[in-house]
């Protein structure tokens, strides 16, 4: 998911609006990416093991081997660049060595591929897309992004059209790989003031401009069989009481049109959340009032809707295997009448099913566990598709979501330490805890065998069943906010 920009933006996807768009007719003048050679340079672990964990110097060190050709390749940002690991922590590499600025950067890995997307710059004059390929990793190609605006000056403010074109592009998600990973949409400026949507296509180097306007675009979103890429756009972002809003589109991926499917002047932004089926997406408005409300679904082809949800809520996490949202509802002086708590949501015109009484403070869903995840007043609970619920066993200390597992569905909970446990505990089977120094962020390689995680002093590796922990190298304990599994 993506940094947050006002209090009422707490969703999984923000997104907002493009004014009037046409299409132009072939590739941009971008000339063809010629691939650029820029083998990473593989990190020595560092050999003081006293300043990874003062309690024990005698932790192994993760194997001597460089980066896989096969893959998967765990990338991860921290403020000296981009790096990336085995599953089993070897081969670590940096290949990005620059300060990550914010909120000037995003990283977005493709679904297969092995390719990664990331934004770098310090402002408007070099805000410029890399894509990297693995395994090297090399860099295919580098596109400045706001090669089409004029020159501003350090005093512009908000509402300049620099400015706003600028925040399009930075403040939001603003690319996407295809479902296949052979295409990348992002916003730009390449061929005017405003920020557009462009389409490179991986097979062959080329990058086409699908669209053109007044409005400043962001956010595209792909249809799951990768026929449309839905988008919004707005003349400004304002400064916290909402966009200025032009309207909702869905361009063809193959740049054979753009659809317009509605004008939400009235909201103060539009927020995608998912997909119920390749041609309905889930969605709702916002307003300063109260925040978000009007969860509804809309189908390109028919332009129908469904109202899901037509009071305020406080979030919404959605579930795209089995079509249904979990809505998390605080209404004080919002809707009076209504009932707080925690509630499922069907997109078939199901009925509402209340699953507990308390709104919890914060909702995720997990595809590798097949729940949601919720944190209330009692701890934190894992909800299934029909509403039964159980009671994660949460070990003291302990502060954050659980990571999943894929295949075992085994957690693995961090704050004060780092523990592992079954999903399904129990007394007699509790998590285990495996390493006694505070854990910033952890993740499990695809297969479910290894974790990996950051710690006080550097990054470690442990691998199932015993979770030894190894180090990979000291002095990694700073990670940034951006870290993804980028597979073959």
């Amino acid at each position: 998911m993506k940094a947050q920009l006002t209090p009422a933006l707490t969703l999984l996807f923000t997104i907002t609006i493009i004014g009037t768009l046409t299409i132009s007719c072939g590739p941009s003048t971008l000339p063809e990416a010629s691939p650029t050679d820029t083998i990473g340079t593989a990190i020595e672990p560092s050999p003081k093991t006293e300043d990874v964990n003062p309690e024990s110097n005698d932790i192994g060190r993760v194997p001597d081997r460089p980066l896989s050709d096969e893959g998967p390749w765990w990338v991860f940002s921290t403020p000296d660049g981009l790096s990336a690991v085995n599953p089993d922590g070897s081969g670590l590499t940096q290949f990005y060595f620059s300060e990550m600025k914010q909120p000037y950067m995003d990283l977005v890995p493709a679904t297969s591929g092995g390719h990664v997307a990331y934004l770098t710059g310090s402002g408007i004059s070099d805000l410029t897309l890399r894509i990297y390929r693995f395994p090297g990793p090399e860099m295919i190609i580098e596109i400045p992004l706001t090669s089409g605006l004029a020159e501003t000056g350090e005093d512009a403010m908000p509402g300049d059209p620099n400015v706003e074109a600028f925040r399009a592009m930075t403040e939001f998600t603003s690319m996407a790989f295809s479902p296949d990973g052979r295409y990348l949409a992002f916003m730009g400026a390449l061929d005017g003031p405003t920020s557009d949507l462009y389409l490179f296509s991986l097979d062959n180097n080329q990058t086409t401009r699908l669209t053109s306007g007044p409005a400043q675009g962001y956010q595209p979103v792909w249809s799951p069989d990768g026929k449309y890429i839905v988008h919004t756009g707005a003349r400004t972002f304002g400064t916290g009481a909402g966009y200025s809003m032009e309207g909702v589109w869905a361009a063809a991926a193959d740049d054979s049109g753009v659809v317009t499917l509605y004008n939400p002047s009235s909201s103060g932004s539009e927020v995608i959340v998912g997909w119920v089926d390749d041609s309905t997406f889930v969605v709702h408005n916002w307003d300063a009032f109260c925040g978000s409300k009007n969860l509804r679904t809309y189908n390109i082809e028919t332009g129908k809707i469904d109202v899901l949800w037509a009071e305020y809520f406080s979030s919404v996490v959605f579930n795209p295997e089995n079509a249904v949202a979990v809505v998390s509802v605080v209404f004080e002086d919002c809707n009076a009448d209504g009932q707080a708590g925690l509630f499922l949501v069907p997109t078939d015109g199901g009925a509402l099913l209340r699953i507990v009484e308390d709104s919890p403070s914060q909702i995720v869903w997990s595809p590798e566990a097949n729940l949601f995840m919720a944190k209330t007043e009692s701890g934190i609970i894992a909800i299934d598709s029909t509403g039964q619920f159980i009671d994660l066993d949460k070990p003291q200390g302990a502060s954050a979501f659980p990571v999943v597992a894929p295949g075992s569905r085994d957690l693995a909970w961090s704050s004060d330490g780092l523990w592992v446990g079954p999903l399904l505990g129990s007394i007699d089977q509790p998590p285990k805890k495996i390493f006694d120094v505070p854990v910033s962020t952890a993740t499990w390689d695809p297969s479910g065998n290894w974790v990996i995680f950051f710690a006080k002093g550097g990054l470690y590796a442990a691998q199932s069943p015993d979770f030894t922990p190894l180090l990979i190298a000291g002095g990694l304990d700073k990670p940034d906010r951006f870290s993804d599994w980028v597979n073959p």
